[in-house]
């Protein structure tokens, strides 16, 4: 049993997120919750802030990372101030990934900005862009850069509902930022399902990738694909992120230990993994 879990990537009910499309149409976000193979229980039908952060200590999760959001018209985004808001009011638990415009007039500086404020890492999600732009697209490659550059991980949006069509979750795009930025260390969000064997022949190509399904695994056609990499070629790059609401804490922590991982293994994919990339040379915490 892991007694520390770094959730990387969660939404919780807090003002960083409340307006946005996931918590303003939550009969919606509890559909997707039942699609994905989720069982939708009373508590998850009127959760609250003090419900999830009561679930968060009983299950054992020590940090949860908070992705910031440039406003789109899909989802909504409220910016980085109401996430580095949040996380300087429960600094214990929380800890924030900045976000920048897939053209940012002057990506150095914002990056810049960000680090200095504490960001663990840079959300990037070019595809939800007012004019939607392929990860790939050369005219997001100074964003690029200044992550490269800064030392920051960046979290670059790949999957599900990332773009207009599934053009935009094609991991050929994604191993072309790997290979132009080698330094970069790329974390996939939503782990360009539903492509997965060719999202995680990226991840075994490039070394600077690594892998985060969230929400779309466990549960989901590609589920044993994600688990073979897993426990191969990718447990010292695989992150555990529930992206809660979309999926119930204590079912998607039970399916993680159900999974018959060795105690090495879900250390790492669990707690570890997240802790070596986001707080290199400090620690988050002890697991």
């Amino acid at each position: 049993m892991v007694s520390a879990i770094i959730d990387a990537r969660a939404c919780p009910p807090v003002p960083a997120f409340l307006p946005d499309r996931t918590w303003a149409n939550f009969s919606g976000t509890l559909d997707g919750v039942a699609a994905r193979g989720w069982t939708v229980d009373e508590s998850m039908r009127s959760p609250s802030l003090s419900t999830y952060l009561d679930d968060c200590e009983r299950l054992g999760i020590s940090r949860v990372g908070l992705t910031a959001r440039v406003p789109n018209d899909l989802w909504g985004g409220q910016g980085n101030p109401p996430v580095f808001d949040t996380v300087a009011q429960r600094p214990e638990l929380f800890f924030a990934y900045g976000a920048i415009d897939a053209l940012e007039a002057n990506p150095a500086e914002a990056v810049r900005q960000l680090k200095s404020r504490g960001a663990r890492g840079v959300v990037v999600e070019p595809g939800l862009a007012r004019t939607a732009l392929h990860i790939d697209d050369r005219s997001v490659d100074p964003v690029y850069d200044a992550c490269q550059s800064a030392g920051l991980p960046l979290l670059l949006m790949g999957g599900g509902e990332t773009g207009p069509d599934l053009s935009y979750s094609d991991p050929l795009r994604h191993e072309r930022v790997a290979i132009r930025f080698p330094r970069l260390q790329i974390v996939y969000m939503h782990g360009g399902w539903p492509f997965v064997q060719a999202a995680s022949g990226v991840a075994f190509r490039r070394p600077n990738v690594w892998m985060m399904p969230d929400v779309y695994f466990p549960g989901l056609p590609g589920e044993q694909d994600y688990l073979l990499a897993m426990k191969t070629f990718l447990q010292d790059r695989f992150l555990f992120a529930s992206n809660y609401p979309y999926c119930p804490l204590d079912q998607i922590v039970d399916r993680y230990h159900d999974f018959g991982l060795s105690d090495d293994l879900l250390a790492k994919v669990l707690h570890d993994n997240a802790e070596r990339l986001f707080f290199p040379g400090i620690g988050s915490s002890g697991r």
